[in-house]
């Protein structure tokens, strides 16, 4: 007669398991990595699609046919960025053709501090000069190599925003296929839970796109509005550059008030302007940070800082700039992901803002073999979608508090 396995053999982790996981995560990634031309545009076309997908519906109501519906949201929202491009085109040539004045300016201003701070420390014109010249040359190229640099690694956004079109036009077209293919992949007694996975986190990317397009003509409206009272020539196309640049996670507000405050040293006499630049930008941020991205995004996203900023290194080694972008938005629908498979939400957990809070539910709630992640590897559990009625009403509580608020599904075809 047989023996039962023991319950050390059963809760053990199978090796091969674990090494066969190894494997093919390091094919996805590498895949990401290599194939980054490819998956950044359609990753945009799906994003584009989920932000537009209210706009489409909206002339679906309108017009019965869906392709003229898909059109016309694509046409509007066409318009909408090459006339932003348009006018950030012309306002920059316009400050190019300044360039040298620009340059003459701040090169001179800088002298005049310098030479009254080095002849302090007993350093001579020349060896000022020189030092200078050097400053200038670095702090200038840093902040405009990063936006190049960030333009033509999102170049595939930019240059290729045609092919970026092209997707989002056939993901609004076949949306409802698309999500009817993917429940109909899972078996019948989960396809109410992949239905609402799927609602949340469609809620969460539209949410998070949506109000970072808000909150972004909000600082440029502030930032502009400032930059005019300060006297600082070209305000709104600084005031709009910083908010367009606070897209991109920390880096990008740094250079957002950077650029303005050495063009506001080039083009003014007194120090007190830039200076004022430099406590607008700190204030605009304060109040963006504080009340206006919390009431705007509210709980769209609910990441962690630890885990956007490990999500932004990672995304701007995989897909630069464009990585960055889009970092935080992909994170936050992985955690919807990983709240509906059971031995994955201790680590939805880990990436959530209410880590702090909720630090005491590793050791109470999630203290039980089912949200062990050794158990994906012994094989006693597997990364699939677990129906909510297997959790304790406290835990179904909780973990619906946390979520994003879910949106029926009102497509029928």
């Amino acid at each position: 007669m047989k023996k039962p396995p023991s319950r050390r053999e059963t809760s053990s982790i199978s090796f091969q398991r674990l090494a066969h996981f190894l494997i093919c995560l390091t094919i996805v990634l590498y895949a990401l990595y290599a194939g980054r031309s490819f998956f950044i545009p359609i990753t945009y076309g799906i994003f584009f699609a989920l932000m537009l997908q209210p706009v489409c519906r909206r002339f679906e109501d309108l017009f019965s046919s869906r392709i003229l519906s898909v059109i016309l949201t694509l046409f509007t929202a066409s318009v909408i960025v090459i006339g932003v491009i348009f006018f950030f085109f012309n306002q920059v040539q316009a400050i190019l053709t300044e360039a040298d004045d620009i340059y003459a300016g701040l090169q001179e201003t800088l002298y005049e501090w310098a030479e009254y701070g080095g002849g302090r420390f007993g350093l001579t014109g020349e060896e000022v000069e020189t030092y200078i010249d050097e400053a200038i040359t670095s702090v200038s190229s840093e902040p405009l190599g990063i936006v190049s640099t960030g333009l033509s690694t999102s170049g595939v956004l930019l240059a290729n925003f045609s092919l970026v079109m092209i997707y989002t036009f056939f993901f609004l077209l076949y949306r409802t296929a698309m999500k009817h293919f993917v429940l109909g992949q899972l078996s019948n007694d989960i396809q109410k839970e992949g239905l609402q996975t799927l609602n949340e986190v469609q809620q969460v990317a539209k949410n998070y796109l949506g109000g970072m397009g808000l909150v972004m003509l909000i600082l440029g409206i502030l930032n502009s509005i400032g930059l005019f009272a300060i006297g600082i020539d070209y305000y709104l196309v600084w005031g709009f550059l910083a908010a367009v640049l606070g897209i991109i996670p920390y880096i990008g507000t740094v250079i957002g008030g950077l650029l303005p405050f050495l063009f506001a040293i080039a083009t003014t006499e007194s120090l007190l302007a830039p200076l004022l630049v430099v406590v607008l930008y700190v204030t605009v941020q304060f109040v963006e940070g504080n009340l206006i991205t919390p009431k705007v995004l509210g709980g769209s996203v609910k990441i962690n800082a630890l885990a956007a900023i490990i999500a932004v290194i990672l995304g701007s080694f995989f897909w630069g700039i464009a990585g960055i972008i889009l970092a935080i938005p992909l994170l936050a629908m992985i955690r919807i992901l990983f709240t509906h498979i059971e031995p994955l939400r201790p680590v939805a957990l880990l990436m959530s803002d209410d880590l702090y809070d909720e630090s005491g539910k590793f050791l109470t709630i999630f203290n039980d073999t089912r949200y062990r992640i050794s158990n994906i590897f012994s094989g006693r559990s597997t990364l699939s979608l677990t129906p909510r009625k297997r959790l304790s009403s406290k835990v179904k509580e909780k973990v619906s508090n946390a979520d994003p608020e879910i949106v029926a599904d009102s497509e029928s075809n």
